[in-house]
């Protein structure tokens, strides 16, 4: 896994950028040993699963809507485009992780977008 930090439009320290993340960068490392141990998870179930011990509430029943497109900008009508702070370049595709909690996971060749705060 690669990880890109966009600290040209965002002023912050790398260390500032994982804590950003609050758990999801972890749950992210975590899925990709899993991967390398033989695990067939998708990322997408991985976090979901995660996420739902944690706070009590899995993520697929909450997708944002929304559009990501190819530089991983989100686009909601009504709202000004989120960049992202951070991207990982996983086996499945680009994690981005943006503002208010906003996440982008890869899905094939789309992003399901969610908060997991």
């Amino acid at each position: 896994m690669q990880i890109t930090y966009d600290k040209k439009r965002y002023d912050m320290t790398t260390d500032d950028m994982m804590a950003w993340g609050g758990y999801v960068p972890l749950w992210v490392m975590q899925w990709n040993l899993h991967y390398t141990m033989g695990s067939e998870e998708t990322l997408l179930d991985h976090l979901d699963k995660c996420y739902a011990q944690r706070a009590g509430m899995p993520i697929k029943d909450r997708p944002m809507g929304g559009e990501i497109d190819a530089e991983g900008v989100y686009r909601y009508p009504e709202d000004e485009p989120m960049y992202p702070y951070m991207t990982w370049d996983t086996r499945e595709g680009k994690v981005y992780f943006y503002p208010y909690s906003v996440m982008g996971i890869p899905t094939g060749k789309t992003h399901f977008s969610t908060r997991m705060d």
